[in-house]
């Protein structure tokens, strides 16, 4: 098993031994098949400055509320096989520098398939060309080498039948630079899930003072707690630390419906 820290996308960071950036990139970063679709998109984008060739793969991760993820052998439900259920269509194809690949994913669900919600992740893999091996072989001496493959995952959720879900925030807690290991501000808070779907969504602070237009000072993107958890803590970086009197303002909002808040909480100061 392999411990990861996911930050909602879980990225396979490439090293470069030359000063050049090089990366893929999926968009969206998370999909959400509802119980009606058969289905969904994505596209892969190669960031890369030379051709490669890429692959789709299927992981399972499991997730604890501090955001680690552990990945199985198994799925994560054994009613749900992601290899036996998901088809992709390419599963593998060659990008041009700065090209785009669209791969369509297909489920093949059982009709005795239990209600629920299950989960799989997706990685987009670029395999090392040639040259790159020999390069990263030449410098096999050196402290920083070029990792032969590199790819990023992001998670597929699949609700099957009737699932509803609701998410709260508590604990929120201001700490100042000198308390933080970073030496910058922050705020901590927890998102408390129920139902039996995951809560999907993006944490985001505002910082009011004396009535004023509340300022976004602090967000987290993929501030996803899935199925398998109830609660998760959170750390959000911040980019000033309120000062004088007014209102701390934290919103949870729903990562496949953004117009929609989960919950709000408020800190007077």
């Amino acid at each position: 098993m392999k411990n990861l820290l996911f930050l909602l996308i879980l990225t396979i960071a490439p090293l470069f031994s030359s000063p050049s950036f090089a990366r893929i990139d999926i968009v969206p970063q998370k999909i959400v098949i509802e119980s009606r679709e058969r289905g969904s998109e994505f596209t892969v984008l190669n960031l890369f400055n030379k051709p490669g060739t890429f692959r789709i793969e299927l992981l399972n991760y499991k997730q604890n509320n501090k955001g680690i993820y552990t990945e199985l052998k198994e799925p994560l439900n054994p009613d749900f096989d992601p290899n036996e259920i998901v088809r992709f269509s390419p599963r593998q194809f060659s990008l041009e520098p700065n090209g785009r690949q669209k791969v369509r994913l297909s489920l093949r669900k059982s009709a005795n398939l239990p209600e629920g919600e299950y989960r799989f992740h997706v990685k987009a893999l670029r395999f090392a060309t040639d040259d790159e091996r020999k390069k990263a072989g030449e410098n096999s001496n050196s402290r920083v080498q070029m990792l032969m493959n590199t790819g990023i995952v992001i998670p597929v959720v699949v609700r099957h039948g009737k699932t509803e879900g609701a998410a709260k925030l508590e604990n929120a807690n201001l700490v100042a630079p000198s308390e933080t290991e970073r030496n910058r501000p922050e705020l901590r808070v927890d998102v408390l899930r129920s139902g039996n779907q995951s809560a999907i969504g993006k944490l985001e602070v505002f910082w009011s003072s004396n009535k004023a237009t509340p300022k976004k000072i602090g967000t987290i993107k993929n501030a996803n707690v899935f199925t398998e958890i109830d609660k998760r803590q959170f750390t959000i970086p911040l980019s000033e630390y309120p000062q004088g009197a007014g209102s701390v303002i934290i919103r949870y909002r729903d990562g496949v419906d953004e117009g929609k808040i989960l919950d709000e909480i408020i800190l007077q100061r």
